[in-house]
Parts: structure tokens; C-alpha cells; sequence
């Protein structure tokens, strides 16, 4: 991160967490840009980002300007109890902070950020075997359910983390002026629409299931879980591009 920064080479979060939980993250880190939040749910542009005017389509929403690409969390809540009078799964709105953290291995102030959900409902499903009947259930209702590192995630079936990153790329091209090359770092399955739609893709292995079955150009597999292979991949990426530069 320290080399990044150094480069002035923006660091685009793209996650599963909510807005609440990724801005004071990227102010502890140091990095001040756009962040694609709740599995593509919505990307938030920092106010005065870069000196420029963006879409009308971005609404004011206190320091930043929101796209939002999923459904609004009221409705898929309601969804979710309609599923969760029928099957055996627990999510966010169930749960207290402190139940949230002891799942997540979060601390309980970080546990309420989670759970400050805009765009999508986390939760846990006791019998994979329901899970293709949840799927159609959600499919029905303009939903769809994705699989992250800990969680299912229940969101709008147009958004995904892929979506998100193109209109993101679409904004550095065109309103930012600048042509770059993109890469994405993910370990999950709801990270494959993301490795799509970047130059340089790079898998994580889980440290459970080991590295996500994909293939796709270029692609980069890092050595290690979590941190560490992250940080090592990145800077192997870094090395390359550093040498293939004019």
C-alpha cells in the first residue's frame, strides 16, 4: 500500500461490506477514492473527487455522490423473511451486533457498521441442499444469491462486484481522463464477475477451499492466503507492469 500510494495509483475497494464499514477503513489506509460496496450494490464517489462533475444519475448522499446499481435493502429484507418462514437461514437482520461479531470476528462497533446494510442481506444457510430452491425463489422476485468468503449474500439480480467495476472504469476513461490498466484481487466466488472485467486478475487461495476455479487471461495466483499473498502478488504485478513500461 505504501507503494501505491508512493505511485499515486488509486486503490478501488470492492466488497461485500456496507459504506459504513469501508470509510473509515480507507481513512485509516490513507486512500481518499471511488469504492464499489455490497457486492456492486452502489459505487461511491468522494465529494470533489478529482475537480470534476459526475452523471446526473449520481445523487448527493452526505461526503459522497452514489450510484446505486442494486435494490434498496428494504425490499430485500422483505424477500428474506418471506424465505426465512420457509427454510433454515439466519441473516443480518436477525442477528444483534454482538451476535454479528462473534460471527464475523469482528469487534461489536465494527459488527454495527456491517449491519448498516443498503443494497444486500449476509447470511447463513444451514442446509446447502435448499440452496437451488432459494435460488429460484430469489430469482422470481428479481434477486439472486451469491457466495462470499463467510456468507451467502441475497442482492438485486442486476448487480454484481462486475457491473460495478465497469462503470467505475468507465468513469477513470472518460470524466477522469485517464486510460490505465486495471487489477483485481479476489479469493471468492463473487469476486469472479470482477476478475472478468480487469486487464490483470489475481486469485487468492481461501484458506479453506484453496483458489477459486476460473480461467482466465493473465491471470495471477497468489502464493499465499489473506495479507500476505496479497501483498505479494501485487508487488510481483507491480514488478511487471514497472518493467513492460516505456
Amino acid at each position: 500500500m505504501d507503494r501505491l500510494r508512493g505511485a499515486k495509483i488509486p486503490l478501488v475497494f470492492v466488497t461485500s461490506k456496507t459504506r459504513r464499514e469501508v470509510e473509515p477503513l480507507q481513512n485509516r489506509l490513507g486512500f481518499r477514492e471511488p469504492f464499489i460496496v455490497e457486492n456492486g450494490g452502489g459505487i461511491f464517489v468522494p465529494r470533489g473527487y478529482r475537480s470534476v462533475s459526475l452523471p446526473e444519475e449520481f445523487r448527493e448522499q452526505g461526503n459522497f455522490f452514489v450510484l446505486a446499481l442494486g435494490l434498496p435493502y428494504g425490499r430485500i429484507r422483505g424477500v428474506f423473511a418471506a424465505m426465512k418462514s420457509r427454510f433454515k437461514i439466519t441473516g443480518y437482520g436477525d442477528l444483534s451486533s454482538q451476535e454479528v461479531a462473534v460471527l464475523s470476528g469482528l469487534a461489536v462497533e465494527e459488527a454495527e457498521r456491517a449491519k448498516a446494510r443498503e443494497f444486500s442481506e449476509p447470511f447463513l444457510l444451514k442446509s446447502v441442499p435448499d440452496l437451488p430452491e432459494l435460488e429460484r425463489l430469489a430469482a422470481r422476485e428479481g434477486m439472486k444469491i451469491v457466495r462470499g468468503g463467510r456468507f451467502y449474500h441475497l442482492i438485486g439480480d442486476r448487480q454484481d462486484k462486475g457491473a460495478a467495476v465497469r462503470g467505475v472504469r468507465s468513469l477513470y476513461r472518460g470524466i477522469f481522463e485517464m486510460e490505465h490498466v486495471a487489477v483485481g484481487i479476489g479469493d471468492s466466488e463473487n469476486d469472479l464477475p470482477m476478475l472478468q472485467e480487469v486487464d490483470v486478475p489475481v486469485l487468492i487461495p481461501h484458506p479453506e477451499r484453496g483458489w477459486l476455479e476460473a480461467s482466465l487471461p493473465r491471470l495471477v495466483k497468489a502464493p499465499d492466503p489473506g495479507s500476505r499473498g496479497w501483498n505479494e502478488a501485487l508487488g510481483r504485478v507491480l514488478d511487471e507492469l514497472e518493467a513492460d513500461s516505456p
